[in-house]
């Protein structure tokens, strides 16, 4: 039963993290005194790139205080998508580093066109959470047909 309420718990905060910004906005929230809270994101992107069997791909976040929070993922398929590894850094008067953890993510295409990424991640420093994000599912690259163009 507790790891039922713990899960639901869990569901329910990712959703309202996802609507805090709406589903399709990208979002960050800080952890601070034991709780969650909002940072506005004045200016979001993703750029990223598939190579075989797996995508790199970098989401950068900038905040109402001009910081940059820079998250890099490495998704690898086997067969189903899997993040093998991720970092990240926050630059400004505080800057850190830390480890990506999945929690809930989005992966999609990648075999005709670039693949997309989106979803729910955790940033830890030293194992403690620091910030958690949302990701919107958007392509995080566009895929290069060489001189093929359309008729």
């Amino acid at each position: 039963m507790v790891r039922m309420m713990r899960a639901v718990g869990l569901a329910l905060s990712w959703s309202l993290l996802a609507g805090c910004g709406g589903s399709d906005e990208p979002a960050v929230e800080a952890w601070a005194a034991g709780a969650w809270t909002p940072m506005a994101v004045t200016e979001y992107s993703i750029d990223g790139k598939r190579d075989g069997r797996s995508t790199t791909a970098t989401a950068i976040f900038t905040l109402q205080d001009q910081r940059r929070l820079r998250v890099t993922m490495v998704i690898t398929y086997d067969p189903q998508p899997v993040l093998r590894g991720g970092n990240w850094h926050i630059d400004g008067d505080d800057p850190a580093t830390g480890a990506v953890v999945e929690r809930a993510m989005k992966f999609f295409g990648g075999q005709g066109e670039g693949p997309s990424l989106g979803g729910g991640f955790q940033l830890d420093q030293d194992g403690d959470p620091r910030f958690r994000i949302h990701v919107p599912l958007r392509p995080v690259s566009t895929p290069d047909w060489g001189d093929i163009q359309a008729e």
